[in-house]
């Protein structure tokens, strides 16, 4: 961890020598950044690695560095597949913005254990559920989150399994071609998964499958060695396979604002922090700000809105999206200056989040999130 810091400290200290030789924003800042992940890369050992920036709706960068599998000398492509763990929930958090826009599903008023009455926590809202809010505070939990599989799976949502709902609603209607609901769909233990969808389907899943990156465990030295994913299936907080390409794709539609696949007010508040007031005794109502909005992270750096998210496997994989917005706007409030920018990131071993503590919802821990963030603000 000594090295890592030392890293990224001379990167950093680098990127502010360039600045003053002229303004990195004005001096190519993609190729700066680029110069500075692949060192990164191969300090912390990752075997490979898929990224893409998005900007103005479009790609305006992209590179892979190493290798999906390293045995076979298979390099990384922007179309590799890789299973994303908890980038799930921001899926969840799109499926459950169409539940909202098309059934009218009142996320403040359902209690989570209307869909799912094992829910170990009484009166929490299936608002709270997605913002991670149980118990009225901030508590980053996927074993949680997955009892919002069912609330998209009851008859007030899609009446639908929860596969089959994600399928249809997010990945064939925004035509993310190179994303698998589950990575067991080419599995044994994927019989019941299968019947689920038409053997064309089935076919197409299973040769996107095929190509997922293997993956790799690291030691404290950089070393990595191979390693295999646990078998599973597909819930509200886990199991989505997808490649940087189709990542960049569902950043572009949600961008658009027209309405696919979800309004533009539902998606400002999916983008926005959660706010939930509770009653004290002997108290006034207290209302306490979330660091999360609907399935997705949102946290302020150097006055720019960050919504983010990342995915762990540990021991196998990892990912991170962050993205530069704006707030709604509010009267009287300074005018944001809206970057439209989004970085992209997928590996085939944990290096990306392992020991930078996200789950506390401190992405800047997050040393590419610290290059990237030092560049582009």
């Amino acid at each position: 961890m000594k090295s890592r810091l030392f890293f990224v400290a001379l990167a950093l200290g680098l990127i502010t020598v360039t600045g003053r030789q002229g303004s990195a924003q004005d001096q190519f800042p993609y190729q700066i950044f680029e110069r500075y992940l692949e060192p990164l890369v191969q300090q912390i050992g990752m075997p490979g690695l898929s990224a893409v920036i998005v900007q103005d709706n479009r790609i305006a960068w992209s590179r892979n560095y190493g290798y999906a599998d390293v045995e076979r000398q298979i390099r990384t492509e922007i179309d590799t597949p890789y299973p994303v763990g908890g980038l799930t929930q921001a899926f969840t958090g799109v499926l459950m913005g169409v539940c909202i826009d098309r059934f009218r599903l009142d996320i403040d008023l359902q209690d989570i254990r209307n869909f799912a009455p094992t829910f170990p926590v009484a009166g929490t809202s299936v608002r709270q559920v997605l913002a991670h809010a149980t118990d009225g505070r901030f508590r980053y939990d996927p074993s949680l989150y997955t009892a919002l599989t069912s609330a998209a799976e009851s008859k007030e949502c899609f009446n639908q399994p929860f596969r089959q709902a994600m399928a249809t609603e997010v990945l064939e209607r925004l035509a993310l071609t190179r994303s698998v609901p589950g990575l067991d769909l080419n599995r044994a233990d994927g019989v019941a998964a299968r019947t689920l969808f038409d053997e064309t389907r089935v076919g197409k899943y299973q040769a996107v499958l095929n190509d997922v990156a293997v993956p790799y465990r690291l030691d404290a030295k950089g070393r990595s060695f191979r390693s295999e994913y646990s078998s599973f299936g597909l819930d509200a907080s886990n199991g989505l396979v997808s490649t940087a390409y189709d990542l960049a794709q569902l950043q572009i539609a949600l961008e658009r604002r027209n309405g696919v696949p979800l309004s533009f007010s539902t998606l400002d508040k999916m983008w926005s922090n959660a706010a939930f007031t509770f009653d004290r005794t002997n108290a006034p109502p207290a209302t306490i700000v979330m660091p999360t909005g609907l399935g997705w992270f949102v946290t302020t750096e150097s006055g720019q809105r960050l919504v983010w998210t990342f995915g762990h496997i540990p021991d196998a994989g990892s990912a991170l999206i962050v993205k530069l917005t704006c707030p709604p706007p509010v009267a009287g409030a300074i005018q944001c200056i809206d970057r439209r920018l989004t970085l992209i990131l997928l590996a085939n071993s944990p290096g990306l989040v392992q020991g930078y503590n996200l789950e506390n919802a401190s992405v800047t821990s997050s040393p590419f999130v610290k290059v990237f963030l030092r560049l582009f603000i």
